[in-house]
């Protein structure tokens, strides 16, 4: 288990000589020159198993290592790692097979030539210094790295902090590195070295992705406390997992995938207060609050010009009235995705994900004696408990559909959300499959809801934005304006009442679907 931490050379020696990490070290550091080679077929056969296989040079000795079941949650590497001392300057298949790895290199062999053959792919030359730092119920593997990672004629550089676990739980690993985070610039590693340099060989690394939520591997009999962290995990996953794509690419998927994120882990928090409550919960929520402070603004404004406006636009392409909005609101998009940039690029979000990773794992919550038999009841009766109750809500406050004001539904659109993460949360427990058709519905409603909520918020936003007086804007201009914002909200109240007779079929289908946390009658 090992967290990577991308770092400045400069700052990397400056780790080195930190009191605070002398003081944690338990004997001398250890320096070392490992120069590494990496071994793949040409239709990457290994890399496509999530396998690495390399040999090391160390010293004189050559050490074989192979490496698979790369998972990754928020910069954590859960890996499989297995090493032996080979002979040669090649893979030896044979100790892989006799360490029972057939199915991992089944398929591929050390010749010449062939479709199966292995051949050095790219190679990595790093020099080392390890440390061994340890508390009282931990210790982790502290390596600083700092070489080049070489393919097709390619090199880039290395400079990183690898931290692994050695004893104890992934908390202290997120705590270390949220320690090192507050005195270093740092950021996580995406990337192992093996991964660096096929990327490396490859030309350029894939485009990054937007990450979504996934399945959650929960089961009846699993602790309330453990339940509630592999939710937290797989949210802090999808946080991190969103960061490049923004980044790099400014994706707006990006920036409404780790919204739903931040939103998840937010109502996680809410779902399993019970259990989660404690000094350090008040600091992570802030920083929630202030990631999403940046986020929320550039969504909305996404959701404006995509739901809202662009849709106007389509039907009218001519029309210089939504010509002038469409810039406008452009313009105001952009200076709001420069906010969320910088906030996603800026030192507090990498601290703000090992801070909630290192709480998540190992923060004061799970020291409380007194809540310690919530922790570890079953989640089952925990989550029919909380499910019931959130139905309970949604049923009382859309009692009434046909009558609801635009305010009633926005905040049964909320009770919905609320109620579709938490069967989302609970889905394994009880079936994913018998989950799924409730699920789609709560989805479905939900943003059938937030449509109508949308268009009752485009409504006002365009009336503040021809109440603002422009300098750069003459009467005809302002007309124009205005004209373009009655051909949008004209457009949208015509749909209204479409939009709220499907909502109104999806609540009456919902309300009719037998609960999955309830028991089946039989007859």
């Amino acid at each position: 288990m090992e967290l990577k931490l991308v770092v400045a050379p400069a700052h990397l020696t400056k780790v080195r000589g930190l009191g605070w990490v002398r003081d944690l070290c338990h004997g001398r550091p250890a320096r070392r020159h490992l120069v590494s080679t990496y071994f793949d077929t040409v239709d990457e056969t290994l890399l496509r198993r999530g396998v690495a296989l390399r040999v090391r040079r160390q010293g004189r000795a050559r050490i074989q290592a192979i490496k698979a079941d790369q998972q990754d949650a928020a910069g954590l590497f859960h890996r499989l790692e297995w090493e032996s001392e080979v002979a040669g300057e090649v893979p030896d298949l044979a100790a892989a097979r006799a360490a029972g790895l057939e199915a991992l290199v089944e398929g591929v062999a050390v010749a010449d030539e062939g479709a199966d053959a292995l051949r050095p792919v790219c190679a990595t030359d790093v020099h080392r210094t390890e440390m061994r730092l340890m508390g009282d119920d931990w210790a982790v593997s502290m390596a600083l790295d700092h070489g080049t990672v070489s393919a097709g004629g390619r090199e880039a550089a290395i400079s990183e902090i690898e931290l692994e676990l050695v004893r104890g739980t992934a908390g202290a690993v997120y705590a270390l590195a949220a320690r090192l985070a507050e005195t270093v610039p740092v950021r996580l590693g995406r990337f192992s070295k093996a991964e660096r340099a096929l990327a490396l060989a490859r030309g350029a690394p894939p485009p990054p992705r937007p990450a979504r939520a996934q399945d959650l591997p929960l089961s009846p009999d699993m602790p309330v406390g453990a339940a509630f962290q592999a939710i937290g995990r797989a949210c802090l996953a999808q946080m991190a997992g969103n960061e490049a794509a923004l980044l790099e690419r400014h994706d707006p998927e990006a920036v409404h995938q780790m919204r739903i994120a931040v939103r998840r882990m937010r109502a996680a928090m809410t779902t399993f207060g019970a259990v989660a409550r404690g000094p350090g919960l008040d600091g992570v929520k802030a920083d929630l609050r202030w990631l999403m402070g940046v986020l929320g603004p550039a969504r909305d404004i996404d959701v404006f010009l995509a739901d809202i406006l662009d849709p106007v636009i389509a039907r009218s392409p001519e029309d210089p009235g939504l010509a002038r909005l469409r810039a406008l609101f452009s313009a105001r998009r952009d200076a709001r995705y420069r906010d969320a940039l910088a906030a996603v690029g800026d030192a507090r979000f990498t601290r703000l994900i090992l801070g909630l990773g290192a709480w998540i794992e190992g923060g004061d919550w799970l020291d409380d004696p007194r809540r310690a038999k919530a922790r570890a009841a079953p989640v089952a009766a925990f989550a029919r408990a909380t499910l019931e109750r959130r139905r309970r809500k949604v049923r009382k406050a859309g009692r009434r559909f046909d009558g609801l004001t635009p305010e009633a539904r926005h905040d049964l659109r909320i009770l919905v959300k609320k109620l579709r993460y938490t069967g989302e949360f609970f889905a394994g427990v009880f079936g994913t499959k018998v989950a799924r058709p409730v699920l789609k519905d709560l989805a479905r409603l939900q943003d059938q809801l937030g449509a109508l909520n949308d268009v009752a918020v485009a409504g006002a936003l365009l009336r503040e934005t021809l109440a603002e007086h422009s300098p750069d804007a003459g009467p005809a201009e302002e007309a124009e304006r205005a004209w373009g914002a009655g051909l949008v909200t004209g457009w949208h109240r015509r749909d209204a009442a479409d939009a709220l007779d499907q909502a109104r079929r999806t609540w009456a289908r919902l309300n009719k679907r037998h609960p999955f946390w309830r028991p089946t009658r039989r007859r």
